[in-house]
């Protein structure tokens, strides 16, 4: 593989570099000597030339004016149960929200390979789990938080947006417990500790987007 190959491969295996070289807001001399110590590449010039020739694919997604049509919500007190991935666990689960008769706004099941995780109040957690053996149980975590950012229906068929707002998160060292998008409704459910931060983050970018967009 040519120098110049294996400059792209490393550009493309990190976005976030992309972005700000089709932006024209990068250092070259700085990127291609982190490129040299993380490639073991050794030769500077090329390296250097191979950036400046450098043309991301061209893209007209626009993530800020879906953030300015967007809004955010934040919620408390969440439990985050993740069951063996059994169809008894699921009924047994579905059937006690039936009984209890929640508040479906704040519960949701999702089935995936390795378990079903069910995300519910915490004030409801223990009706939901009745009858349920705890061999059944993998994994409780309880006074979660979660943010919903309900945002146009054009995010169904927008490529890159949840992981936009994903790299929002992760840029300010916030770890994301479980992700769920559905529709016009992204939501990140994090550490109390982390969701002021995470909502003060959201927020803003939404004001800012809408600033713009003005």
């Amino acid at each position: 593989m040519s120098i110049s190959e294996e400059v792209r491969a490393y550009i493309e295996r990190n976005p976030h570099i992309m972005r700000a070289l089709n932006e024209e807001v990068i250092n070259y001399s700085a990127l291609a000597r982190k490129i040299m110590e993380e490639t073991g590449l050794e030769n500077f010039q090329a390296i250097i030339a191979a950036l400046k020739r450098y043309r991301a694919p061209a893209s007209d997604i626009d993530h800020s004016s879906i953030l300015s049509r967007s809004s955010v919500e934040m919620y408390t007190n969440i439990s985050v149960v993740i069951l063996k991935p059994k169809n008894e666990n699921v009924k047994m689960v579905l059937n006690n929200a039936e009984r209890s008769m929640l508040n479906y706004s704040r519960f949701r099941i999702i089935q995936g390979v390795q378990g079903a995780v069910v995300v519910i109040n915490d004030n409801d957690l223990d009706r939901i789990m009745r009858g349920i053996p705890k061999s059944e149980i993998i994994s409780v975590d309880r006074k979660l938080a979660e943010i919903v950012i309900t945002s146009p229906q054009t995010i169904t068929y927008t490529r890159g947006y949840v992981a936009h707002l994903s790299s929002l998160l992760a840029y300010h060292g916030i770890n994301v417990v479980q992700l769920v998008s559905f529709y016009t409704d992204v939501t990140f459910i994090l550490e109390s500790k982390d969701l002021t931060a995470s909502f003060s983050i959201i927020s803003d970018i939404i004001e800012r987007s809408a600033q713009r967009k003005a």
